[in-house]
């Protein structure tokens, strides 16, 4: 702040009652704190640069919460000071399990201002699971899913052809996703303990998330042989594929199949 700066703030530091009442037309009652708490850093759940040179603010709410247009007004006046040039699109993206009920605008004043709002729940979740990315399939779980069994095998049958580490990863973002549609979270332990699915669990996922506990009260090894089963009855994939995915030999592989008549 200059030393012009300072002198003027100085000079209305007591009610300059003239000098308001030409900028206001009224007398000054009380003078308010002037000092605002450092600005907190603040993280958008999502910001992108769209094809036609706009920019997309994202922010999805589990929860209805009144205060959300003073939030996304904050984000607004943030985005504005800097990309000055460009149109600023907002959205709310409500992924709750409940009923919307979010305002989309805030009119307050002389102060007129709005942003979308969209309950994910009346997307069509199609588009989404024919896409080529899988980040894409799981977030279709918190559309409008008509058919989860069907819903659930598409995943499955993108997440087998993954390496371990990267297939845990997503397993872990739907089990993070279904925590927001706990009826589905039911389903989907539902046809887990049935073995229709070749989903596995690892032990340190049951640990983070208890709900899923599949396999580790029988043993690990009783699980695996259990998931080699399904899994090749679901896939029909070969002894070396199925080893490589649950991290065991080929030849204990042929033995779990052998043992169920399935070589």
């Amino acid at each position: 702040m200059g030393k012009f700066d300072i002198t003027l703030r100085d000079a209305i530091g007591k009610i300059p009652q003239k000098f308001v009442q030409l900028l206001t037309g009224q007398r000054g009652t009380k003078l308010l704190d002037n000092t605002f708490p450092a600005v907190k850093e603040r993280k958008a759940d999502l910001i992108l640069e769209l094809e036609d040179g706009s920019i997309f603010h994202l922010e999805m709410q589990t929860k209805n919460d009144k205060n959300m247009p003073f939030r996304m007004l904050e984000y607004y006046t943030l985005l504005k000071q800097k990309y000055p040039d460009k149109p600023i699109n907002q959205m709310v993206l409500f992924v709750g399990d409940g009923k919307l009920n979010m305002p989309d605008s805030l009119q307050v004043d002389n102060l007129h201002f709005g942003y979308q709002v969209v309950d994910i729940k009346t997307i069509e979740c199609k588009e989404l699971l024919e896409s080529d990315s899988l980040e894409d399939k799981i977030l279709a779980v918190l559309c409008d899913v008509k058919d989860f069994e069907r819903y659930i095998k598409t995943v499955v049958g993108e997440l087998v052809k993954l390496p371990e580490k990267e297939r845990a990863d997503y397993i872990r973002k739907l089990l993070i996703s279904l925590d927001y549609r706990p009826k589905l979270k039911v389903r989907l332990k539902n046809l887990m303990e049935e073995r229709k699915l070749p989903l596995t669990i690892t032990e340190e996922m049951a640990k983070k998330d208890p709900f899923f506990d599949l396999g580790f009260k029988k043993g690990k090894e009783e699980a695996k042989k259990e998931a080699i089963v399904s899994i090749y009855k679901e896939l029909k994939l070969p002894a070396n594929k199925i080893a490589k995915m649950l991290n065991v030999s080929k030849e204990f592989v042929e033995k779990v199949l052998k043992e169920n008549n399935l070589l």
